[in-house]
């Protein structure tokens, strides 16, 4: 439902949702509030480990999984790995298990990580953020100045095109997610690093959001790569 604001000067339509989709949404957002307030069923926790953080994106799932709610779960582990290498990193990430006591039912190398993800999902993450870039290269240099100084916070070219790879990789991630996790009942996924003043506020959240998007309830952790695994974990 649209209500259209007239004034003097101009004409502003506003989206207004409707009664039963406001409903809606007030249910799903209680529902999702008092989700892992309850048992949780037979399932997996799927632990996306990319980066040695120090092992607290391990240790976290492995936590949950002594406690009472959430002891029917098992723990599924996706590592990034080369091709050539595969049987090899799960043997290691195997052992690194082992070593800590932490009980894992399953071990998966994700091999095709830096593989270009889809038109599909390239364009649908392209739409979401057209709405929050400067587009300040098809200006002169003093009004992209002014728009930079104006809006700090949102997605300059230049950013686009430092952090490309970075961007595709969150996008690509969410496919793989897609493909193996979707029925999990927890995701726990490292969470990609923004650095203050090179990263904008809008492009870090667009990876969060392009990260996490369709997917079940997921945790985002990053370790500051001091260990917290020890032999008595």
């Amino acid at each position: 439902m649209k209500t259209q604001v007239f004034g003097h000067l101009n004409t502003i339509s506003l989206d207004v949702p409707r009664t039963s989709d406001l409903a809606k949404m007030n249910q799903r957002l209680v529902d999702a509030s008092s989700q892992f307030k309850k048992k949780q069923g037979k399932g997996t926790i799927d632990v996306w480990w990319l980066f040695d953080d120090g092992g607290l994106t391990l240790l976290l799932p492995h936590i949950l999984t002594t406690r009472k709610k959430w002891k029917d779960c098992k723990l599924r582990i996706f590592i990034a790995g080369q091709p050539e290498r595969i049987q090899q990193d799960k043997d290691e990430m195997q052992l690194l298990m082992k070593k800590f006591r932490i009980k894992c039912d399953d071990i998966q190398v994700i091999s095709d990580l830096n593989v270009r993800p889809s038109v599909e999902s390239w364009k649908l993450f392209q739409d979401m953020i057209e709405p929050f870039r400067l587009h300040e290269g098809s200006k002169d240099t003093t009004q992209a100045e002014a728009l930079r100084k104006e809006h700090p916070w949102k997605i300059t070219d230049h950013e686009l095109v430092t952090f490309e790879e970075k961007t595709i990789r969150q996008v690509r991630l969410n496919e793989l997610l897609q493909e193996s996790s979707r029925a999990a009942k927890l995701v726990v996924v490292s969470m990609p690093i923004g650095r203050k003043g090179s990263v904008s506020d809008y492009l870090y959240m667009a990876w969060l959001d392009s990260l996490t998007k369709n997917l079940p309830p997921t945790l985002l952790i990053r370790g500051n790569h001091q260990s917290v695994l020890t032999y008595y974990s």
